[in-house]
């Protein structure tokens, strides 16, 4: 069975793109100088691709190892999705916090990295994928698509001060919005997915 590439990644962008990274990072280097933001900026790519890799290779391996069956995998996923949805569209993420007088790389990992692009409930989908599909080859497929989105990220925070000058934060919002209603489709898809292969084959 192939990896649905194309479904990963367009759930992780939601999830860990430069959607909600954009304004995070204008909002928390607001004091940084240019050069400064350009270290940060870096560190916290670093850092995300480091903590994903675990993600991938690791943490989805220590969840197999378990023996979750594929239809509690796929149930977990869509509520992972529609809770996720249903915060975002309703307003609920806690308002970001006041940036630092003097700020430094440590931004870089916490609270940039960490939780703004490892974000937990992409990092929960992402092992979930990773054990639903645990051949080496699908895993650095789907690593490929994490690097991808990472790339993007490192060059939304590259822009994100000029983004947020010039553009504001409307256009985010209003897709924030739409990628919302998009997730909470499709984690109702994923729950009655995962029911009726539960069903099918007797699982509990």
């Amino acid at each position: 069975m192939d990896v649905p590439l194309s479904q990963l990644g367009s759930l992780l962008f939601t999830m860990m793109g430069p959607i909600g990274l954009i304004p995070l990072f204008a909002a928390t280097t607001a004091n940084a100088d240019p050069a400064l933001r350009t270290k940060i900026a870096g560190r916290a790519l670093f850092f995300a691709l480091l903590a994903l890799a675990i993600a991938v290779f690791v943490g989805a391996g220590v969840m197999q190892s378990v023996g979750t069956t594929q239809s509690a995998l796929i149930m977990a996923a869509g509520g992972i999705l529609l809770l996720t949805s249903l915060r975002n569209i309703f307003g609920m993420a806690p308002p970001p916090a006041a940036p630092p007088a003097e700020p430094t790389t440590a931004l870089a990992l916490a609270p940039i990295a960490i939780p703004g692009i490892v974000t937990p409930m992409g990092v929960a989908i992402l092992i979930i994928f990773a054990s639903y599909f645990p051949d080496l080859n699908d895993r650095t497929s789907m690593f490929g698509v994490v690097a991808g989105i990472m790339v993007a990220n490192y060059g939304a925070m590259r822009g994100a001060h000029w983004f947020m000058r010039v553009v504001g934060p409307t256009p985010l919002i209003v897709l924030g919005a739409i990628f919302g209603v998009l997730q909470a489709a499709m984690g109702v898809e994923m729950i009655v997915s995962g029911l009726g292969m539960s069903r099918l084959f007797g699982h509990s």
